[in-house]
C-alpha cells in the first residue's frame, strides 16, 4: 500500500521534510514488503522516534562535557571529557574506535563511519554490508547514507533484522529492543504506533469473496515480490486451496501477480501460474442469519483434570490431562515471563527420556498428539485431546444439556484430526493461522503457543504435529544469510522424540500428507 502525505503530516513530520522523503518511502518500502498496514505501523513507530520525526540522518557528536560522562562514560575520565567536549570528530574517533570494522582512534574511521540515516547504521563494517545490499560504494563515500539512502539504510536494518516478522505479532517492546538495544523512548514509540494504525485503518479495504478467481493446487506455493526464484523474492507461502484474486494484465512468462488475504492483512505478489486452478463463479447465495453466540457457544472438554496417577511415568492414560503434583504452567504476561515458562514445560515433559512412557514409541505406535496437547495444556491453551461427537454438537445447538461421557458424546483425537479440528474451531478457542515460518518462530520467541500439523494422505496412518517453541541457548532456527526463517526449533514426539530440536527438512512437505498448517495461539 502507498503512505499518503497526511500520514506523515498527521505523525508530526513538516510538509518539506514530507515531500523529501515520501518518494523514497513509498519506492523502498513496498519493494521491501514493509506493506501491511500492521508493518508500516511498527515501521514509522521507530524510524520517527529515532530520527525526531524524519529530522536527522546523522548523529550529532557535538556532545558537553556533562553529556559525555552521562552517555559514553566508559570512554572518559573527567578530565579527558574536559578535553573532548565539543569536538564531534574527536569524540566520534575514539568511541568507535577498534570496533564494528572500524580503524584505531587515529584513522579517525569511527567518526567516518558515525551513525547516518534514519535509522543509524554505524561502524565501517555495517557500511560495508550496506554497499554490498544497495550497490553503491558507501565506505568511500559515506555522507551518501545520509543525503541520498537515509531511507534505504532504514530499510536495510529492518530486513536484515527480520523485523516484518516481529510487527507481525504486533510486538512494539520486541521491536523496540531489535533497534534501540533496549527501551529508550518506548511512550512515544507507542503512541506513534497507535496514531500510525488508527490512520491506516481509514483506508485498509479487505478483499472481498467476490474477487476471488483461483485457488491454489500445489502442497505449498511460495509468494514472491518479483517474478524470480531466489530466497531474497520470497515473501512467504500459500498453502493448498488457499483463495487468492489474480490481477489484471500480471502474467510474465508463466508467472502471475496475485492478492491474497493472510490474516487479515492484503499481500500482493508473483506465484508460478501452473500451480493455481480458476474456481467457477457461482451465483451469490444468501447469506445464513448468523449463528448467535449466547444461542450456540462451544465449551472445550477435557476428560476429569488433577487426577495424580496420569503422570510422565504411566504407560497408559493418554486421554486424561496430565496430573502430577507441581507440573510447570505458563502464567504471567511480561514475554521473559512467558517464554521460560514454556522452556521450563518443556524441559519438565522431557520427551527425550526413556522413562516418561507417556510419549515413549512402542513400535508403530507414537503419541505426538498427546504431547501437543500436554504442552498446550500446561501453557493454558485449549487443544482437544478428546472432543465432542458430531451428534453430541448437534444437540448442543439445539440447546440441550450434555454431560461428558467418554465414547458416548466425546472421543478421541489423533494429529489427523487435530488437523480438521484446528480448520473448524481453533479461532473459536484463540488459534490463529499464519503462513510464514518467520512469523511462526518470532510468536514462539515471543512466549506464545504455536504448532505446525500436518493431515495424511491414508487417514489410516497418523498424521503428525509439532510444537514450534522458542529459540534459546544452541537451540536456534536454520535461516537464510538473509535471515529468513527455513526451519524452526520444534519439540515433539513421535517416532523420535526431541525436547527440542532444529530439523534437517520441512518434514511437512512430505509425499506423505495432503495438508499442513502453522498455527499460533493469539
Amino acid at each position: 500500500m502507498r503512505i499518503k502525505e497526511d500520514l506523515l503530516i498527521d505523525l508530526g513530520v513538516t510538509k518539506a521534510r514530507t515531500d523529501k522523503f515520501l518518494p523514497d518511502l513509498n519506492d523502498a518500502l513496498s519493494e521491501h514488503q514493509i506493506d501491511t498496514p500492521l508493518r508500516i505501523a511498527h515501521f514509522f513507530a521507530q524510524v520517527l522516534h529515532e530520527s525526531g520525526r524524519l529530522k536527522y540522518v546523522e548523529e550529532n557528536l557535538n556532545y558537553s562535557e556533562q553529556a559525555l560522562l552521562s552517555v559514553f562514560r566508559k570512554y572518559f575520565t573527567p578530565s579527558q571529557a574536559k578535553v573532548y567536549a565539543r569536538k564531534p570528530e574527536m569524540i566520534g574517533s575514539r568511541v568507535y574506535a577498534g570496533r564494528m570494522g572500524n580503524g584505531d582512534v587515529a584513522s579517525r574511521e569511527g567518526y567516518r563511519y558515525r551513525g547516518r540515516g534514519l535509522i543509524q547504521l554505524t561502524g565501517k563494517n555495517n557500511y560495508r554490508k550496506f554497499s554490498q545490499w544497495i550497490g553503491e560504494d558507501v565506505v568511500a563515500q559515506p555522507e551518501l547514507v545520509a543525503n541520498k539512502y537515509a531511507v534505504h539504510s532504514a530499510v536495510y536494518y529492518w530486513v536484515s533484522n527480520n523485523l516484518n516478522a516481529i510487527a507481525d505479532i504486533d510486538d512494539i517492546k520486541q521491536v523496540t529492543k531489535r533497534v534501540n538495544g533496549g527501551y529508550n523512548g518506548l511512550d512515544d514509540r507507542i503512541a506513534l504506533l497507535d496514531k500510525t494504525k488508527e490512520f491506516l485503518a481509514i483506508d485498509t479495504v479487505p478483499v472481498t469473496l467476490e474477487e476471488i478467481t483461483h485457488k491454489v493446487i500445489a502442497t505449498s506455493l511460495n509468494l514472491r515480490r518479483l517474478p524470480v526464484v531466489s530466497p531474497s523474492t520470497r515473501i512467504g507461502t500459500l498453502i493448498y486451496d488457499t483463495e487468492i484474486m489474480i490481477l489484471p494484465d500480471s502474467d510474465v512468462d508463466g508467472w502471475v501477480k496475485v492478492r491474497v488475504v493472510q490474516n487479515g492483512q492484503v499481500l500482493e505478489g508473483f506465484v508460478a501460474s501452473r500451480y493455481l486452478e480458476r474456481i467457477p463463479r457461482k451465483a451469490p447465495v444468501p447469506e445464513p442469519p448468523p449463528i448467535l453466540e449466547e444461542d450456540f457457544q462451544i465449551q472445550a472438554v477435557h476428560l476429569p483434570e488433577n487426577r495424580r496417577d496420569i503422570t510422565r511415568l504411566r504407560d497408559g492414560g493418554r486421554a486424561y490431562p496430565i496430573g502430577e503434583v507441581g507440573r510447570p504452567r505458563r502464567a504471567g504476561t511480561q514475554t521473559d515471563t512467558k517464554v521460560r515458562k514454556l522452556t521450563e514445560i518443556i524441559y519438565y515433559l522431557d520427551s527425550e527420556n526413556i522413562n516418561h512412557k507417556r510419549w515413549w514409541p512402542k513400535w508403530r505406535t507414537t503419541y505426538c498428539n498427546i504431547y501437543a496437547y500436554d504442552y498446550c495444556y500446561l501453557a493454558g491453551v485449549y487443544l482437544p485431546r478428546v472432543w465432542w461427537t458430531e451428534r453430541t454438537l448437534h444437540q448442543i445447538r439445539d440447546g440441550q444439556e450434555v454431560t461428558v461421557k467418554y465414547g458416548d458424546t466425546i472421543r478421541e483425537l489423533n494429529a489427523n484430526m487435530l488437523n480438521d479440528w484446528l480448520e473448524d474451531y481453533g479461532l473459536i478457542f484463540g488459534w490463529k493461522r499464519v503462513v510464514n515460518l518467520d512469523v511462526l518462530q518470532a510468536a514462539a520467541n515471543n512466549g506464545e503457543v504455536c504448532i505446525i500439523v500436518a493431515r495424511c494422505k491414508d487417514l489410516n496412518r497418523s498424521g503428525h504435529i509439532t510444537a514450534v517453541v522458542p529459540e534459546h541457548d544452541n537451540f536456534q532456527a536454520a535461516r537464510n544469510p538473509s535471515g529468513e526463517v527455513l526451519r524452526p526449533v520444534e519439540s515433539q514426539a513421535g517416532v523420535q522424540n526431541h525436547r527440542f530440536v532444529t530439523k534437517a527438512k520441512k518434514w511437512w512437505l512430505d509425499a506423505r500428507y495432503e495438508s499442513f498448517s502453522f498455527w499460533r495461539h493469539v
